[in-house]
């Protein structure tokens, strides 16, 4: 591209140069010889005067000089001969043409730029003035003046090649930034971002790139944290499969069925969990619905209620009356708020109690539980290593989708602790 640049550059202005130049040189080649042309007809008008008088009376000149400057002057008479001066003895075609009554001249004459002048007396031609001067003297004018304007010329390519190539690094540098920004994010580097180029046609590109890295870089970090964070999600649901299954075993056959239909259910209840998990990932979760907060609370007691009891402890549920309308993510509010129960059947301790209720304008979720609490709630929700124990795996995703949906998840109470999810309530509905 940069050669491209340079050799169109340097070819538009040799062309415009050459169209330029050579008309010009032609008239400046036109304007010495005019210019020397004038000057001999001037020096042959001046003799012309001063032998017209003599020539008149019949009598031969006797004070016309033989040059003026650098005019070499002959007089000739009717006849063609020549009566004073220097010049050809017999006349050549040029006096000859004068003869008629004409100023004439010729450019090369012998290597001579020649103007004959007629000398009249009334309408009788007397005699003729030839004027002439070396042609080579002109053609090294004009030669000297093609020579500089070719400087010039060359001057004027030169400068613009000079000013192509800047052109062209200013315009071949950032589309070169640009290449190597695209290539990196080929590569799998989704942080990489683009600087101003100052030309609005590559800043264009460039802010075009920039947002298709934060999308795919978007998209990217989504199925990473799922597959990061999926084995965290699906251990619940798993676990209680597995306990209903552990119990069919240990029933009689008559009570095979129900256990059987409750293990069904428990796999429901997982492909749900996929399900809501691929939705997050893929950002693909309907919008604009409301929120079904009824289904979720007897999905979250069916869940997590047997966990629970298997483990001797129980789950309490608290749901208001009348809750304001919030139209969260479903998928991504049932994914926090196992979280959450997680959290407390794994880390907390006694009774569990999910509550539901109306915080002024917004839909609270709670999660309290008897135990301890997180040791430190300031980095309680912050994301550890995927082999770490702890926390930070769990509720740094909740947080994340929370804040997706416009919400907050934050430790009402530290010890014993109350994890409250807040989700914005629809403006008409508040």
């Amino acid at each position: 591209m940069r050669r491209r640049i340079v050799g169109l550059s340097v070819l538009a202005a040799v062309l415009a140069t050459t169209l330029f130049g050579v008309p010009l040189g032609y008239a400046v080649a036109q304007s010495f010889l005019g210019d020397e042309r004038d000057e001999a007809e001037r020096s042959a008008d001046v003799a012309a005067i001063s032998v017209a008088a003599d020539l008149a009376r019949g009598e031969q000149p006797a004070d016309m000089a033989d040059t003026v400057g650098d005019i070499t002057v002959g007089l000739y008479s009717p006849a063609g001969f020549r009566l004073a001066g220097t010049g050809p003895a017999r006349a050549d075609a040029v006096v000859r043409q004068a003869g008629g009554g004409q100023v004439a001249g010729a450019d090369d004459v012998a290597g001579q730029l020649v103007v004959a002048v007629p000398v009249t007396d009334g309408d009788t031609v007397t005699g003729v003035v030839r004027a002439s001067s070396d042609y080579s003297a002109v053609r090294l004018r004009i030669v000297g003046a093609w020579a500089v304007m070719l400087a010039l010329g060359a001057l004027a390519v030169a400068v613009t090649w000079l000013l192509a190539r800047r052109q062209a690094r200013r315009l071949a540098g950032p589309l070169e930034a640009l290449a190597a920004t695209a290539q990196r994010l080929g590569n799998g580097d989704f942080s990489v971002r683009t600087t101003a180029s100052g030309i609005p046609e590559i800043d264009a590109a460039g802010s075009a790139l920039d947002t298709t890295a934060e999308r795919i870089g978007t998209m990217v970090g989504r199925e990473r944290a799922f597959s990061a964070d999926a084995s965290h999600q699906l251990r619940t649901p798993l676990t209680g499969l597995r306990l209903g299954l552990e119990t069919a075993l240990e029933l009689p056959p008559p009570a095979h069925a129900p256990a059987m239909l409750a293990a069904i259910e428990s796999a429901d209840r997982l492909e749900g969990t996929i399900e809501d998990l691929l939705s997050l990932a893929r950002d693909t979760g309907l919008r604009g619905q409301l929120l079904p907060v009824a289904e979720l609370v007897a999905d979250w007691a069916g869940s997590w209620a047997p966990v629970l009891a298997s483990a001797g402890r129980e789950l309490r549920l608290e749901v208001d009356a009348e809750l304001p309308v919030s139209e969260a993510s479903t998928a991504a509010v049932r994914q926090v708020v196992a979280v959450l129960l997680d959290n407390a059947v794994t880390h907390g301790a006694g009774t569990v109690t999910l509550s539901v209720r109306d915080a002024g304008g917004a839909l609270a979720i709670d999660v309290a539980d008897e135990g301890a609490g997180p040791p430190d709630p300031d980095v309680a929700f912050a994301r550890r290593s995927d082999g770490a124990r702890g926390h930070g795996i769990g509720l740094s995703l909740a947080r994340s989708l929370a804040e997706a949906e416009g919400g907050r998840l934050r430790i009402s109470r530290p010890s014993p602790p109350v994890f409250s999810l807040l989700l914005p309530a629809r403006p008409d509905a508040c």
